[in-house]
C-alpha cells in the first residue's frame, strides 16, 4: 500500500498566488469602469441630439467658424436677458473671454477675470443644435458644495475695560482659509471654482483634501453602478480657477440656488 507524503504548501507560494488573483480582479474592474464611463459618455451625446429641439434647430455647422461664434453669442445674450427678467442675482460664466461676472436684472455688480479653466472635451463635441440646448438657455444650480459657509458667523464678546480693547484690535497676517465651491445645475452641468491665492501661506492640504473628497464620492457610486453592469452617470464638468477674493465674493453674493449661463 502506497503511502503519500502531504507536503505542505510554501506560505510565500500561497502569498502570491492570492496576490495575483487580486491584481486580475482589480484590473478587470479598472476595465470595466473605463469601458462603462466611455458608453456613458456616448449615451449622454446620443441622448442629447435625439432630443426634439435638437432634431427640429437641425444645425449641422463646423463649431469652429465665424457662424458658430455668432450663434453661440446670440444664445448667451438671449440667456442672460431671460434671467434678467428674474429679481435675483445670477452668475454669468463668459469662457470665450475668461470672464465671470454677477449679475441682477441685466445690471453687472461685479465681473472679475478667470485665471484659467478646463471644460470637458464633450463641450466641444456639441452641435449647434446640441450646444443650444445645453447652454441656450437658463440653468439652476439644483446643489452646492464649498469649503466656507454661505454666511460667516462671527461671535464677539464685549470687552470688559479699555485693555481688553487694546488686545483685541489686531491684524491677522496669516490667511489660510481655501475657498473652492461647486454647483450642479440642473442641466447636469457641474461647475467647479476653484480660489486660488498665491500669497497665502497655508490652507494646500485643506484645498485639495476637498477636491479629494469630492472624487472619492463620485467614484464610489459610479463603481458601485458599474459593477452592476450599469453605466455611470456621466456629467460634464467646467472648472475656472479664480483668486481667492472674487471666489469669496462671488459665493456668499449669490442666493442659495443661483440661475447660472454659461457661454463657451
Amino acid at each position: 500500500m502506497e503511502q503519500r507524503n502531504n507536503i505542505p504548501k510554501s506560505p510565500a507560494r500561497i502569498y502570491w498566488v492570492v496576490l495575483s488573483v487580486l491584481f486580475v480582479v482589480l484590473a478587470l474592474v479598472a476595465l470595466q469602469y473605463s469601458i462603462f464611463t466611455v458608453r456613458s459618455i456616448r449615451e449622454k451625446m446620443k441622448s442629447i441630439n435625439e432630443k426634439e429641439d435638437v432634431k427640429l434647430l437641425g444645425l449641422d455647422v463646423e463649431t469652429d467658424t465665424a457662424y458658430s461664434r455668432l450663434y453661440k453669442e446670440k444664445s448667451w445674450l438671449e440667456t442672460r436677458s431671460q434671467i434678467a427678467m428674474t429679481d435675483s442675482i445670477s452668475l454669468s460664466v463668459n469662457l470665450s473671454d475668461s470672464t465671470w461676472q454677477i449679475e441682477l436684472k441685466g445690471v453687472v455688480l461685479d465681473k472679475a477675470k478667470i485665471i484659467d479653466y478646463k471644460a470637458d472635451r464633450f463641450f466641444y463635441q456639441l452641435g449647434l443644435g446640441a450646444y443650444h440646448h445645453l447652454l441656450g438657455k437658463q440653468a439652476q444650480a439644483d446643489t452646492v458644495y464649498s469649503t466656507i459657509p454661505k454666511v460667516p458667523i462671527v461671535v464677539k464678546k464685549a470687552p470688559k475695560d479699555t485693555t481688553e480693547v487694546d488686545e483685541s484690535i489686531h491684524i491677522d497676517t496669516v490667511d489660510v482659509e481655501v475657498v473652492h465651491w461647486i454647483l450642479k445645475l440642473d442641466n447636469s452641468i457641474v461647475l467647479k471654482i476653484e480660489g486660488v491665492n498665491p500669497a497665502a501661506s497655508g490652507g494646500w492640504w485643506n484645498g485639495h483634501k476637498f477636491w479629494i473628497q469630492q472624487l472619492l464620492t463620485e467614484t464610489k457610486q459610479n463603481l458601485a453602478r458599474t459593477l452592476y453592469f450599469k453605466s455611470p452617470e456621466y456629467l460634464p464638468e467646467i472648472r475656472l480657477e479664480v483668486s481667492e477674493a472674487d471666489a469669496k465674493a462671488f459665493y456668499r453674493a449669490l442666493p442659495l440656488n443661483p440661475l447660472i449661463c454659461i457661454r463657451l
